[in-house]
This record gives structure tokens, C-alpha cells and sequence, in this order.
């Protein structure tokens, strides 16, 4: 007799919780927002068409200049453009990178080791901070057979070099978040001031890593890097934490604004190493991922 075929695997986590699908009408919400963009760009469109055709038809030199000041409005928007695009896909590549590289070090793939190595070497081509280490890595990494060496070699020789300023990035950032809070009076400046820190951390550590991040590309990275740390478990930054850096008897007497610069710098301090986890091309298999508890002592001064 024929085998029973099998029961169809459960595809959403409604059917394997064994909740009843619920069918889903139009998205009226979506049609309505599309359609309204789609009418404003179509205004738009007209409008400047109607525009240019009126410069157009002034033959004398302001239309000129009105239409050479529209030609380099147009221009600068395309290259902005291309800037995000650019950025977008060179933060993807890293992602991509780096996820690939973790999948070969641990099933051990050489050929996508060795797949991983090239893009690398692709990507970093032509910077003058890497020229030895891409030097090296060429030289030498034919004569290695395992994937995960290979992988020691290229972060030892490619991404090791950029650790160090990397931690020399957070540390800064943190220790400016710090004072600036601790001394500004005003509470909406604190915040503004974080804010803008962390997101020029954020720019920082992405170039440096080769991501060159526009505006859209830095609102992703962020979203990565809050992710990354939700996955991660979190921030704790409790007075628990504050404690143990700086001494049980010590944060009873600081007063509640050096508090704040303390633990402010903290915060920045694990956004910065989580941004580092994100824009890192390699994961961490030779060298040894930042400490928080180091890089926080090292802000307050305590190291």
C-alpha cells in the first residue's frame, strides 16, 4: 500500500499557533497613500514643465540664468541621489559581507572563505591605510587551506588595522557626551547634543569601514544598530552597572548632573560598539570584540 502523504507544513505563525487565517481585504491605507503621491508628483511635473517652458520663452538673460540655476539644481539632486544609493548599497555589501564570513568560519567552506577574501579585497581596493595589509593578504593567502585561517588572515590584515580607531571613535564620542552633559543646564540641549553625537559616531564608524553613509543610509545604519542591540539583550545601564565601574560609595556623592554625563556616556558608549558589530566586515574570530565595562571605565577616567 501507498505511503499517506503527509499533512502540509503550517506556513504562517497563525496556523502554528492554530489561530484562524484571517483573510485580508484591500489595503485602502496603501491605495490612498500611492495615489496621492503619485498625483502630487504628477503637479510637480507639470508644474515645472510649465516653468521651464516660460524661462524657455524669455530670451533675455535672466531666463538664461534661471534656467543655468535650474540645470545645477537638477545636477546637484541627481549626485545627491546617486550619493544615497551609493551608500545604500555599500552598507548592504558589508552586511552581506560579513554574514557570508561568519557562515564559512563556521561550517568551514573554503570556497566561500576564499569568495568572502576577494569581495574584501574589492571593497577596500584603493585605500592607502590598507595597502600592506592588501599587500600581505595577496601574498599569502593562496598558501592557506583551511577557510577559517584564511578568514584569521584577511581580518588580521584588513580589519584589525581599523579596530583600534574604531575603539578611539567610541571613546571620544562618549567622553564629549559626557561632559556636555554634565555641565549644560538645560535638558532639551542634553538630548539634542546626544543625539547628534551619536548619530556623527554612527557617520564616523561607517566610513571608516568603508560604508560611505548619506542620509538614508545613516537612518539604516541606525535602525541596524538598534536592532542589533534589541538582539543582543539590550542596554543595562542600571545604577547597578554605574556601581561596579566607578565604586559603590563614589555615586552617592556625585551630584545628579555627573550622574547623568556618566551614564549618558555609558549609553553612547554601547551604541558605539553595536555600530562597530554592524559595520564590521568580518566577524570577530582572532581579535577580541570591544568590553564595555573597559571602554566605560575608560571614559570616566578610571582606567
Amino acid at each position: 500500500p501507498e505511503p499517506a502523504p503527509l499533512p502540509d507544513e503550517p506556513e504562517t505563525e497563525a496556523e502554528v499557533m492554530g489561530l484562524p487565517k484571517l483573510e485580508r481585504g484591500l489595503r485602502w491605507g496603501s491605495i490612498f497613500l500611492g495615489a496621492l503621491g503619485g498625483l502630487l508628483g504628477l503637479l510637480a511635473s507639470l508644474w515645472l514643465y510649465d516653468y521651464v517652458l516660460a524661462l524657455i520663452a524669455r530670451d533675455d538673460w535672466i531666463g538664461w540664468v534661471a534656467v543655468v540655476l535650474l540645470g545645477l539644481v537638477l545636477v546637484a539632486l541627481l549626485m545627491i541621489i546617486l550619493r544615497e544609493l551609493v551608500g545604500l548599497m555599500r552598507l548592504g555589501r558589508l552586511d552581506k559581507i560579513r554574514h557570508e564570513a561568519d557562515r564559512a568560519a563556521r561550517q568551514n567552506d573554503k570556497p566561500l572563505a576564499v569568495d568572502v577574501t576577494r569581495r574584501l579585497k574589492r571593497f577596500y581596493r584603493g585605500r592607502e591605510d590598507l595597502a600592506w595589509g592588501m599587500q600581505r593578504l595577496t601574498e599569502h593567502e593562496h598558501d592557506i587551506m583551511d577557510a577559517e585561517e584564511l578568514l584569521r588572515l584577511s581580518e588580521r590584515t584588513l580589519v584589525a588595522p581599523l579596530d583600534p580607531v574604531a575603539r578611539a571613535i567610541v571613546a571620544s564620542s562618549a567622553k564629549r557626551v559626557s561632559v556636555v552633559t554634565a555641565i549644560s543646564p538645560n535638558a532639551l540641549v542634553d538630548m539634542m547634543f546626544v543625539a547628534a553625537q551619536n548619530m556623527r559616531m554612527l557617520r564616523k564608524l561607517a566610513t571608516l569601514y568603508g560604508a560611505r553613509p548619506g542620509t538614508l543610509s545613516l537612518m539604516k545604519l541606525a535602525r541596524m544598530t538598534v536592532t542589533h542591540i534589541v538582539l543582543t539583550g539590550g542596554i543595562a545601564l542600571g545604577d547597578d552597572v554605574i556601581q561596579q565601574l566607578v565604586g559603590h560609595g563614589l555615586t552617592a556623592r556625585l551630584s545628579r548632573k555627573l550622574g547623568e554625563g556618566v551614564f549618558n556616556g555609558a549609553l553612547t558608549t554601547r551604541i558605539g560598539i553595536a555600530t562597530i558589530d554592524v559595520c564590521r566586515p568580518l566577524p570577530y574570530i582572532e581579535q577580541q570584540r570591544p568590553r564595555f565595562r573597559e571602554l566605560v571605565a575608560e571614559v570616566v577616567g578610571l582606567s
